[in-house]
C-alpha cells in the first residue's frame, strides 16, 4: 500500500510538472507571437516614416525649384524695370 501511495504521488508529480510545463510553452509561444506582431508593427511603422521622409524631401526639392524659377523671373523683371521719368533701367543693388 505505501509503494502504490508513493508511485501514486510520482505519478502526480510528474502529471503536475507536464501540464505546468505545457502552461510555460504556451505562454513562450502567445509571447513569441506578440513580439512577431510587435516588429511586424515597427517595420510597418518605419517603411511609413520613411515613405513619409521621402515625399517631404520631394516637397523641399519642388519648393527649392519654384523658388529658384521665381528669383530668376523675379531678376529678369527687374531688368526690365525703366524709370519713366528718365527712361534707365533700373538696377538692383
Amino acid at each position: 500500500v505505501l509503494m502504490c501511495d508513493g508511485v501514486e504521488a510520482l505519478k502526480w508529480q510528474a502529471a503536475e510538472q507536464i501540464r505546468l510545463a505545457a502552461m510555460e510553452k504556451a505562454y513562450a509561444e502567445r509571447v513569441r507571437e506578440l513580439t512577431r506582431r510587435e516588429m511586424e508593427m515597427a517595420q510597418s511603422e518605419f517603411a511609413r516614416a520613411r515613405q513619409m521622409w521621402e515625399r517631404a524631401r520631394e516637397e523641399v526639392e519642388r519648393a527649392e525649384r519654384i523658388k529658384e524659377r521665381a528669383t530668376r523671373k523675379v531678376d529678369s523683371t527687374c531688368m526690365e524695370i525703366t524709370c519713366h521719368s528718365c527712361r534707365q533701367r533700373f538696377r538692383p543693388a
